[in-house]
């Protein structure tokens, strides 16, 4: 390899050098459109490449949910103060700053209200809370975060249902108060479509929709799991509230049916057929007339057509 010139090597090296130092000092470039999630705005918010003066505060953010413009004179302003005194400003004449912000909706209100009771031991697992404001609610907006709703001042009068407080909305410096009414309610199990007397309930028939719980409580609402598998003791249409009153434990021994009878005195089994006297759910009491010997013996019902007879001597003697 033919070694290069010295004349021709200098002037490389020079070149790559100042290359680097230009790659080194490169100006930061003034950005368009910033949107950010602090109060303050920083360099690295407004300007590409702000190097060394990344997090130096240039000035505070607009409030959260909101945006303005800011003129480039500004800009250079505040970059001056911390010694950012060149950049290119791209052919920009002002930038849009805005903040990040969360609408301060009814669904959130809702659930600082429900937090702040749960909290204090007035909001029973499972309950949920409406607040009927006295007044619209209004466009706010809250910084995001864990929090960006919390309550100062709460005042609540269960007889009356009655509610007032004073919200803090995160990045805002005026608290929101509010009035009006709450109503608590709580899901409860209505059928997706009808069901005939006897129909046995599985989970595609049960749809949870919220009730008041005044209305939960004078009901006797069943939890999901206290209904699927159960029985219907009645017809009941589409869309109705299914209560405690209207299952039961499937009937497994129907009345008129023939039954197995079956007794276990130590390792002797003794069965027999009969007919049962009655309806009997799984570990219900059910009569049956020994079709053998034409008496009337007492079970339990264990099982579709199936009767356990006590081991006492009576029994014994019924089944024989």
């Amino acid at each position: 390899m033919t070694p290069l010139p010295i004349t021709r090597l200098a002037a490389l090296t020079a070149a790559l050098t100042l290359g680097l130092c230009a790659a080194a000092f490169a100006e930061p470039v003034l950005k368009s459109d910033i949107t950010v999630n602090s109060e303050i705005v920083t360099v690295s918010d407004m300007f590409e490449d702000a190097g060394t003066y990344a997090e130096e505060a240039l000035f505070r953010a607009p409030l959260p949910g909101t945006a303005g413009q800011v003129s480039l004179e500004a800009v250079r302003l505040a970059a001056n103060k911390v010694g950012l005194n060149h950049f290119d400003a791209a052919g920009n004449l002002d930038v849009r700053v805005a903040r990040a912000g969360i609408l301060v909706d009814q669904d959130l209100i809702n659930e600082t209200i429900a937090a702040q009771l749960r909290a204090n031991g007035s909001l029973p697992e499972g309950t949920k809370v409406d607040a009927e404001l006295s007044q619209s609610l209004g466009d706010y907006y809250a910084a995001p975060g864990e929090n960006p709703v919390s309550i100062e001042q709460f005042r609540y009068l269960p007889s009356t249902s009655n509610f007032s407080g004073r919200f803090k909305l995160a990045g805002q410096s005026q608290p929101l108060s509010l009035n009006g009414r709450l109503f608590f309610t709580v899901d409860a199990p209505h059928l997706t479509h009808s069901l005939a007397a006897g129909s046995v309930i599985a989970p595609d028939d049960i749809e949870m929709r919220p009730i008041s719980v005044q209305l939960a409580d004078a009901a006797g609402v069943p939890a999901l799991d206290d209904i699927i598998g159960k029985q219907v003791t009645r017809q009941m249409r589409e869309g109705i509230l299914v209560r405690t009153a209207d299952v039961d434990d499937p009937v497994i021994v129907a009345r008129n049916d023939v039954v197995t009878l079956f007794l276990r005195s130590g390792p002797m089994t003794l069965t027999v057929k009969g007919q049962a006297l009655n309806d009997a759910g799984r570990g219900d009491s059910v009569s049956v007339l020994n079709l053998a010997s034409n008496r009337i013996v007492r079970g339990i019902a264990v099982d579709d057509g199936t009767v356990e007879v006590q081991p006492p001597a009576t029994a014994i003697a019924a089944l024989q």
